[in-house]
């Protein structure tokens, strides 16, 4: 088993418009792209975990979200990075379709971590969740990880090297 980085997508490794779901509306928050490029050069598997509600809610579809995250996946690639996998929960408390309201996968549950750690063979309790909600924390720590609460909008590099050191032994060159 080995460690890895499990984000949160939006308002986290991307700006959040509010129910992200147009590639044109697409960005990446501060010093992102050389963030995930420092941990794909370190083999450090990068995945992302997202409440996607706007599905239960009826905002966009399946393939709008399949779409963006295709979009969000190429631009990390350009970047020089590699996205290994993206688990997402479509149900929301508010939905109008009462099937899709409870889930055991929305966050805070830590379901959709655990399901790519049994998928890739990965370490929770060497892992690390980084989200900027308590909900995205408390995913992590209920999944075993080690979880960090990111400030919105502040440089990612400036926020993350200190945890790759910690929990990986990689330093920024």
């Amino acid at each position: 088993m080995r460690p890895a980085i499990f984000f949160d997508r939006d308002n986290t490794l991307t700006i959040d418009k509010g129910y992200c779901h147009k590639i044109e509306d697409f960005a990446w928050m501060p010093e992102v792209e050389a963030a995930l490029r420092l941990c794909h050069q370190a083999a450090i598997p990068i995945f992302i975990v997202t409440n996607q509600g706007g599905i239960a809610r009826q905002i966009f579809s399946y393939d709008d979200m399949t779409a963006f995250h295709h979009h969000l996946c190429d631009k990390a690639a350009a970047a020089g990075s590699h996205i290994t996998d993206i688990a997402y929960c479509p149900h929301h408390p508010k939905a109008s379709d009462p099937a899709a309201r409870l889930c055991d996968c929305r966050k805070p549950a830590p379901t959709m971590l655990h399901q790519l750690a049994t998928k890739w063979d990965i370490s929770l309790a060497q892992s690390v969740m980084i989200g900027d909600r308590p909900s995205d924390i408390l995913a992590g720590q209920y999944a075993g990880c080690h979880s960090y609460l990111y400030e919105p909008h502040s440089p990612m590099m400036r926020f993350l090297a200190p945890i790759l050191a910690a929990h990986f032994g990689v330093t920024p060159s």
